[in-house]
């Protein structure tokens, strides 16, 4: 006798979450690359180059030349943005755990899609902002040659956020459904 739906998607659920430790394991290794590339990259890529190129990359920011204050703005900001994403890997992480616990439409899961959501909505705007102060605070203390604001905002993280946000009305009324449909039985 072979097993049932519910009992393959609460398989493939806790296949998804002991993946998401993998993906843990992943995004600390991926830090420790970023962070290796960042201190040692410039200097390899400047002396590899010739001409107007080599001019170039001498206006790229290299942390390792910066003031001590010019590093702790930098790793501040590297900092910031590595946390957005480990917050929206940890609250989806929490979800398939639940989901794997065969506790899929409970209010913990509206309450992971909502602030997903709202991560997702603000994130952009919080991203562009900081840049952009670091970005200028670099350029005057002098450890950057020049300050050019970006107005830049990430739509496709903000109409992901929007979309989330929308979902989980209609889970929490599909929830409401359920509930009622319960009650009629």
């Amino acid at each position: 006798m072979g097993i049932s739906v519910r009992e393959q998607r609460q398989l493939w659920f806790r296949r998804l979450d002991r993946a998401f430790w993998v993906i843990w394991a992943a995004l600390l290794v991926v830090l420790w690359l970023a962070y290796y590339r960042t201190i040692t990259a410039s200097a390899t890529i400047a002396e590899s180059l010739i001409g107007e190129q080599a001019k170039c990359a001498s206006i790229v920011a290299n942390p390792l030349t910066m003031s001590t204050m010019g590093q702790l703005l930098f790793w501040s900001l590297f900092a910031l943005g590595v946390s957005f994403y480990a917050v929206l890997i940890g609250i989806l992480h929490r979800m398939v755990n639940r989901f794997a616990n065969g506790r899929i439409f409970v209010s913990e899961t509206l309450q992971g899609v909502w602030w997903m959501g709202i991560f997702l909505v603000v994130w952009p705007f919080v991203d562009t902002i900081t840049t952009n102060v670091v970005a200028y605070a670099l350029y005057r203390i002098g450890d950057v040659k020049f300050f050019l604001p970006s107005y830049s905002v990430d739509v496709g993280n903000f109409a992901g956020g929007i979309f989330l946000m929308a979902l989980k009305f209609v889970l929490e009324h599909a929830i409401l459904l359920q509930s009622e449909n319960d009650l009629t039985i």
